[in-house]
């Protein structure tokens, strides 16, 4: 009928004979006629359009049920969509002073995101990395890149406490979720500057150097002492603090010495730290500026006559390999060493040497931590991450459930990881330079430790 129909459309102008051999007129009356000799038998009208009436009902069964499974695979397919991926961005000093500590904080966070398969809540997870160049102006400027073009969730770093200060207001402003893994000057988390946003997993300068003054004072012969540190945020504070400490528990500092950071000759200041009545020396530097420090403090004799005390920055894991055997004996104070011998920090460190070939440092533990934190927060709000105000709550909230390498994780009310601080002295061992804990001096929160200088 159909074929018919059409023909008769295309062809009704014509009386040119058809493919039967009929013209079109003849057609269209053979037609007419077939029609009106229906209509003149009820049996036969009653079924025809019955038949008709059949063929409309399927038919629009039909395309109803193209309709309806068109719909449902249309919204299978829009539920079923994978959310676009989470993404981490790496603040750190991929140049500069401090390459080791970029190195441990970003294999930490990689390492804890390789352990889910770089998925959580049901998104991937993505990293983006940029350099600050250990550079306060540099570090403002890659960390609006990181937030307004990269469009990340997260931020982990930087290094430098002088970096985190500068990008501390914008951060803050934006909302966006920082988890600072090493920049421990004291005042990021004091009740002036902490953030809802802003976590900090590494100790302030004040949980690490304050319970270390009084520890040196308390436990140690050595009761006046030469202290050296860089000449910038962190190394002041760190100075300060184990001042006010040693200081307190009944130590007297001598003299007080600032080589500006990158200092490549430190034998003009050990000449300096060679003062009468000394009988100890305390030092805070970091990075290649610390290798140097420690090489150079052996080769002029000092360590013979003055013992070298420091923060772990000083003999961090990281940098014992290139320090050599100048290393030995130095004692620092830290939160972690991956000599602990507890089941979540062997299985760490297995991990750690499997993905890297090394023993983790103190950095790699931060790194680790902070991305155990993310890892927590993006599986409780199943993939939920776009209001940074409900993240620092589920962080805050899941925090206590985070196992790290060095304990429980905690943080005060000012989302400052709360610590315990050990005392580790340079030894080797199995043949190789390790940094082994010699006492324990507990946990300690900064509110522990800051009333010296919040009176």
């Amino acid at each position: 009928m159909l074929v018919v129909s059409n023909s008769v459309e295309l062809c009704s102008n014509s009386s040119r004979p058809t493919p039967c051999g009929r013209s079109a007129q003849e057609l269209v009356m053979a037609n007419v006629r077939l029609t009106t000799s229906i209509g003149k038998y009820p049996y036969f009208k009653k079924e025809w359009r019955n038949d008709m009436k059949n063929q409309t009902v399927k038919w629009l069964f039909a395309v109803c049920g193209l309709f309806i499974s068109g719909l449902f695979v249309m919204t299978s397919s829009l539920m079923g969509a994978e959310k676009p991926p989470i993404r981490v961005g790496l603040l750190l000093s991929y140049t500069g002073v401090a390459p080791l500590q970029t190195q441990g904080i970003a294999n930490g966070v990689e390492l804890a995101f390789e352990e889910v398969g770089w998925k959580a809540g049901g998104r991937k997870i993505e990293i983006v990395k940029e350099d600050d160049e250990y550079s306060p102006s540099t570090g403002l400027v890659k960390v609006r890149r990181l937030v307004e073009e990269r469009k990340v969730n997260f931020v982990v770093g930087p290094v430098q406490s002088a970096v985190a200060l500068a990008i501390y207001d914008y951060v803050r402003k934006q909302g966006v979720i920082q988890i600072n893994p090493n920049a421990f000057s004291r005042e990021l988390t004091s009740p002036e500057k902490a953030c809802e946003t802003i976590f900090r997993v590494i100790e302030t300068t004040d949980q690490a150097m304050y319970p270390m003054g009084q520890w040196m004072a308390k436990k140690t012969p050595h009761r006046n002492v030469v202290i050296i540190a860089t000449d910038f945020k962190a190394g002041h504070d760190s100075a300060d603090a184990f001042k006010a400490g040693f200081e307190a528990a009944g130590g007297k500092v001598i003299k007080d010495i600032y080589p500006k950071l990158g200092t490549m000759d430190y034998f003009p200041f050990l000449r300096s730290v060679d003062v009468k009545g000394a009988d100890a020396t305390f030092a805070w530097l970091s990075g290649t500026d610390a290798v140097r420090f420690v090489q150079q403090y052996q080769e002029s004799g000092m360590k013979k006559r003055l013992p070298l005390f420091g923060h772990n920055a000083v003999a961090d894991n990281s940098y014992l390999a290139t320090i050599g055997e100048a290393a030995l004996g130095v004692v620092t104070s830290c939160h972690y060493t991956w000599t602990l011998d507890t089941p979540h920090n062997r299985a760490f460190v297995k991990a750690y040497v499997t993905k890297t070939g090394e023993t983790p440092s103190v950095y790699g533990e931060h790194g680790y931590t902070a991305g155990k934190l993310i890892v927590a927060g993006i599986e409780a709000l199943k993939g939920e991450v776009e209001n940074s105000a409900q993240v620092a709550k589920e962080l805050k909230r899941v925090a206590s459930k985070v196992q790290t390498p060095s304990g429980p994780l905690a943080f005060d009310k000012y989302n400052q990881r709360i610590v315990d601080i050990l005392m580790v002295k340079t030894e080797k061992r199995d043949g190789k330079l390790a940094n082994v804990v010699i006492d324990n001096l507990g946990t300690v929160a900064q509110e522990d430790v800051w009333k010296w200088w919040r009176k």
